[in-house]
């Protein structure tokens, strides 16, 4: 098994590994808030009678294009 020695070497792996997590929590936050957003003007499009235009442009964070065509 390989002891890492270097404490420059550790503590900048730490703030890699750490960095990488942020990266990702925000990056499934803003997915799970736009398909929040998504659904509620869908359903409010539908109230009014409208019809919904979507055009995803990202799927990993879903970036999108709404409009609503009465």
């Amino acid at each position: 098994m390989i002891t890492f020695k270097n404490k420059h070497f550790t503590g900048v792996l730490w703030i890699l590994v750490i960095a990488l997590f942020v990266v990702a929590v925000l990056t499934i936050e803003s997915s799970y808030f736009n398909t929040k957003e998504i659904n509620l003007a869908s359903t409010r499009c539908y109230e009014i009678g409208g019809e919904v235009i979507l055009e995803i442009h990202n799927n990993l964070t879903s970036e999108y294009s709404f409009e609503c065509k009465k």
